[in-house]
């Protein structure tokens, strides 16, 4: 029997050097606030922390797409949230060893997307880990 997978999670301080990295590019606008580190420090803990004992999110491709989700559609930033987003996202598949499958799209086309869509997170997410990460 195959062992469940550790994640290797981007810490929220992770997240926001990658934010800086984009404003220290010039491709965002404006510096990080203390509001938008709040924000990084809820989601990240939200998707790698329990509830009431429970995981939200309980595989490594679950996880990166919430990374993903989130970091758009929560808006922590003033700008640039779809390209933190999405370079989060690629450093948490290549940390984690994971390969989404980027055929017929582009990962700046998932995450317009994403932003638009109003169904349920969680039907989102587990849609987009198939199409992603289909076995």
């Amino acid at each position: 029997m195959k062992g469940k997978k550790i994640f290797i999670p981007l810490t929220s301080s992770d997240v926001c050097a990658t934010y800086n990295l984009l404003y220290t590019q010039g491709l965002v606008l404006f510096p990080i606030t203390a509001s938008a580190v709040a924000q990084i420090e809820s989601i990240v803990s939200n998707i790698n922390n329990p509830y009431f004992g429970v995981e939200r999110y309980s595989t490594p491709e679950e996880k990166v797409v919430a990374y993903l989700y989130f970091l758009i559609n929560d808006h922590p930033f003033t700008d640039g949230n779809k390209r933190t987003a999405t370079l989060s996202f690629l450093t948490l598949c290549k940390l984690n060893g994971l390969e989404p499958n980027l055929e017929g799209f582009t990962l700046d086309q998932l995450a317009v997307t994403l932003e638009k869509t109003k169904a349920d997170h969680q039907e989102v997410i587990r849609l987009t880990v198939k199409l992603l990460f289909k076995k």
